[in-house]
């Protein structure tokens, strides 16, 4: 007989304050309290409550004993609400969950195709599912009994906080532990909250026993609350059990005292058990000691009792509520009472039920249950087969993608032994294993809990230790850091490792990602070269080649050349695979900065196509990121703004870097400075990023600070630039920082600390193959020439900087160079017209918006128009009078910035009249121009 629902006793605060955090969403909020507090009652009370009327309800519960089967409970709380209406056009990123959601049917795109690689369908999953999160808002997605969640689901959520849908709030509810899972809003604007549950107060015991029972008598609630310690759940299930043994017409308290004083909820399962028939008993206690849901016929199995026989006691135990059924499968009602019953059991016995439950699924069809088999072996004292079966269980978490399980068992396996030689074993293979979660912070907390673990050889310590440097140096941003564990870990491995040693030089020796000079670089490679006979493992010695042709080719060196032919000639075996696609993108985004784009271009189409074999870590995000730089730095832009805020869905901060530099460049050129500067400040305001995305930024920030209105003193941003470049010593990545830098410095008035730069420049590409750094150098020159007024040398300038330009292509700065020599070209009287008219339309193509409105204000100063029908005349050599009145005035001493408020023109123009007065007086500073007018 179904019971009333029993009303929500003492609750009033909770259910408020619940209440308050999810209704302002986006949130994330905890409910914790002991097993059979009431957590799901009140979060079921607060989701039914009238200020939630039109929000969806999505709720899962979390599992008992996890399996490297990722993502349950949230997949049954998407499926919990059938009229979600997705959406009516889907979305084909949906594609991704697909299978994982078969009964939404039509109502999602067909199945995406699979991707190689576990870790990367992940990422791609826990998108899609973001999404489908977003699409049912406004929602609260309720995960129950959340202290038992797989590690995926973990790592989910730690994603999906990062990104949360505006119109959703999460609820996790749990059990008190010392367990921390750091799922916390990285951001401001999201609600956060804890509401605890305490035991019921004495009178609001009583109360409840009166609800339950529908008794106005005096309740015995100093007796209930010492026999249920005031968890809601027990004293409703202690009352309804003495309602059932109460005598005809006796009141149900009664029962409650005299000689019935329970242990609490153990006596009262023991009580419900009591009565039960052997096969019975065996199949709640088979339940019990399975833990998750299970099959009739594996439960009968455990309990060793025939089948026939087994289905008609499990009818009877699912009628007394003694047992769950859904889906075929069965299960205690609740987690208390599964404990509760093996309380009941004696401890041999319980041994021997442990090694059946073992056996029988160990041998059950289908997918290996490694883990399940080994926590039963374990329970059973066999703990060689459980290290062996969890070992198992690993291996085939880490196939199936799911980090956190394999990390979880990995730690425990290393807890559990102090053999010297499996620890060793054990440590190197979490740190490996470590590498590869999406949550770099956790694994950052795991791989420097495995250094502090005392008895490790050193040639481990200094293998885990490599392992900590590249995840800071690739997944956190802290260079700083990572070099330093990336040395500590040479000095370890030197003696003992000296392979291992040439290989962690061998990444030392990348200025791009540990932020150091060039020659420092050259020196660990240098190093690490003499050591590269230790390399006797085929595939160790390929890895290490990888990372010299890496090093050598993101300096312009060009023995870096036939080395990366070598490597990508290489077959591409298992083995080797991962490394290939490494290689492939980091020689892209090498020769991506050098100005070979043809090159990179090759090298990631190649890198795209192993991918789908031999898919290394986060290889969507490098693959984004370096199309996005590509396409920037040749000047395809048309969408690329938009793939550019892409950097809001990337977790790794390297790669979002580059994404937000381009963004902000963008940005920029199309004449959003507040957008410009708010996302290149943060850029350069945080964890430093790579070298040449700093170096590009700060100039950048230079120049949009520069063109402001109020004229903000860019010099700060500028040196910041170049002292990037000067402290590493990497002028190949000077080519969007010296045309600027230059072109800044004559506007300052400091032309002679642009010509220290532009013999830098020169000394720092000596001998170098970096075409687009060669470009940039040329152009500068071109600049320099122009603003003294050496316009026969500045002509010359621009058009082998346009030629250089065109090579590559890198059509922006093309389009820069033409601007330069048509302004030029007007200065002197020529017809630069037509040149300012093909960057004007190069500009207009890439929305550059800003160097559209320039190049008209050029030809407006030189009072060009449109056509040459309107003409008017031209002065030659002659000063115009607009360019008499600003000689004047600069003979006098004026400023540029004086001279424009005298004038009421723009900075801009004066400067541009200023570089022509000095072209046809034929002066090559302003001090001159006013004996240059007297002769005049």
């Amino acid at each position: 007989m179904a019971h009333a629902v029993t009303p929500l006793i003492g609750r009033a605060d909770e259910v408020a304050a619940l209440l308050e955090l999810v209704s302002a969403r986006p949130a994330v909020v905890r409910v914790e309290g002991d097993a059979g507090v009431g957590k799901t009652r009140l979060v079921e009370e607060v989701l039914a409550h009238p200020a939630l009327r039109g929000t969806r309800a999505l709720v899962g519960t979390c599992q008992s004993l996890r399996e490297p089967l990722p993502l349950a409970p949230l997949v049954d709380a998407l499926l919990s609400d059938a009229a979600i209406p997705w959406t009516d056009r889907p979305d084909p990123l949906l594609g991704a969950v697909a299978q994982l959601l078969p009964e939404l049917g039509t109502r999602l795109p067909n199945p995406a195709e699979a991707l190689d690689d576990p870790r990367m369908e992940r990422h791609r999953r826990y998108r899609a599912l973001r999404h489908l999160l977003a699409l049912a808002g406004p929602a609260v997605l309720v995960l129950d009994d959340f202290h038992w969640t797989d590690e995926a689901t973990v790592e989910f959520l730690r994603f999906l906080v990062g990104h949360l849908p505006p119109d959703l709030a999460i609820v996790l509810s749990h059990r008190p532990g010392p367990r921390s899972w750091g799922i916390t809003p990285p951001r401001s604007g999201v609600s956060t909250g804890l509401v605890r549950l305490e035991p019921l107060s004495l009178d609001d015991t009583a109360a409840m026993a009166h609800a339950v029972a529908h008794s106005t008598g005096p309740a015995p609630a100093a007796a209930l609350l010492r026999l249920t310690g005031g968890l809601p759940f027990a004293i409703e299930e202690v009352v309804r059990a003495a309602i059932e043994r109460a005598a005809p017409g006796a009141a149900p308290w009664e029962s409650l005292t005299g000689d019935f004083v329970p242990d609490g909820y153990l006596e009262l399962i023991g009580g419900r058990l009591a009565p039960l028939d052997a096969t019975a008993r065996g199949l709640v206690t088979a339940a019990a000691v399975l833990g998750a849901p299970t099959s009739a016929a594996e439960l009968c199995a455990v309990a060793e009792v025939d089948l026939d026989e087994g289905e008609d006691a499990l009818d009877r135990l699912v009628t007394a509520r003694l047992l769950q059924h859904a889906d075929e499968r069965y299960r205690c009602t609740h987690d208390l009472a599964g404990h509760a019953v093996i309380r009941t059991v004696t401890p041999s016995a319980l041994r021997a039920l442990h090694r059946r439950a073992a056996a029988v699924l160990r041998d059950a069809p289908g997918e290996p249950r490694h883990m399940r088999v080994g926590h039963h072996l374990r329970a059973a004292g066999d703990h060689v087969g459980w290290r062996e079966s969890v070992a198992a269980g690993v291996d085939r978490a880490i196939e199936l993608g799911d980090t956190g399980a394999a990390l979880a068992a990995l730690q425990d396996l290393l807890d559990a032994t102090d053999d010297l030689d499996e620890r060793r074993t054990l440590a190197v293979k979490l740190g490996r294993v470590a590498l590869y979660g999406l949550d770099f912070a956790e694994t950052e907390q795991v791989l420097r809990g495995l250094l502090a673990t005392g008895g490790l050889p050193v040639e481990v310590r200094g293998e885990l230790r490599k392992d900590l440097g590249l995840l800071l140096l690739n997944q956190a941003g802290d260079a700083a850091a990572g070099y330093r564990e990336l040395v500590a870990a040479v000095d370890e491995l030197r003696g003992p490792r000296p392979d291992l040693a040439a290989r962690v030089m061998s990444c030392l020796a990348s200025t791009n990602a540990c932020h150091q000079h060039i020659d420092v670089g050259m020196r660990w490679l240098s190093e690490a070269d003499a050591l590269a006979d230790t390399l006797t493992d085929p595939v160790a010695r390929f890895a290490f080649l990888v990372n010299k042709a890496s090093a050598l080719l993101e300096c312009g060196n060009r023995a870096g050349w036939p080395l990366a032919r070598q490597i990508l000639a290489t077959p591409a075996d298992f083995e080797r695979g991962q490394h290939l696609v490494r290689a492939c993108f980091n020689f892209a985004e090498a020769t991506c900065w050098l100005g070979h784009y043809r090159r990179a271009e090759d090298d990631m189409a190649r890198g795209r196509g192993l991918a789908r074999e031999f898919a290394a870590p986060f290889t969507e995000e490098h693959l984004g990121a370096n199309d996005v730089l590509l396409d920037w730095q040749r000047g395809d832009w048309r969408g690329l703004r938009e793939r550019a805020a892409a950097a809001d869905h990337v977790e790794l901060p390297r790669i979002t870097a580059g994404y937000r530099l381009v963004a902000g460049a963008l940005a920029a050129e199309a004449g959003d400075n507040t957008g410009a500067l708010r996302l290149l400040r943060g850029l350069v305001t945080g964890p430093p990023p790579a070298p040449p995305v700093a170096a590009a930024a700060h100039a950048i920030i230079a120049e949009v600070r520069h063109r402001a209105p109020t004229r903000v003193d860019a010099a700060q941003d500028l040196e910041a630039a170049l002292e990037v470049i000067r402290g590493t010593g990497m002028w190949v990545w000077a080519a969007d920082v010296t045309p600027i830098a230059v072109d800044l410095l004559c506007r300052m008035d400091r032309s002679g600390d642009a010509e220290v730069l532009l013999k830098q420049h020169r000394e720092g590409v000596r001998d170098l193959d970096c075409p687009a750094a060669d470009a940039a150098l040329t152009l500068g020159r071109a600049v320099l020439w122009h603003r003294r007024g050496d316009v026969d040398a500045a002509l010359a300038g621009y058009a082998e900087a346009e030629t250089a330009f065109a090579a590559m292509p890198r059509r922006f700065w093309w389009a820069r160079a033409r601007l330069g020599h048509g302004e030029c070209a007007l200065a002197t009287g020529q017809d630069g017209v037509p040149l300012i008219r093909e960057a004007e339309a190069v500009f207009t193509e890439l929305g550059a918006t800003v160097r559209v409105r320039q190049c008209q204000e050029v030809l407006r100063a030189h009072r060009a128009l449109p056509s040459p029908k309107r003409g008017r005349p031209a002065y030659g050599d002659r000063l115009s009078p607009r360019e008499r009145e600003v000689a004047a005035l600069a003979a006098e001493g004026r400023s540029n910035r004086e001279i424009a408020t005298t004038l009421a023109l723009s900075v801009r123009t004066v400067e541009l009249h200023v570089a022509a007065v000095l072209q046809k007086l034929r002066v090559s500073s302003r001090v001159e121009i006013a004996s240059a007018l007297a002769e005049s």
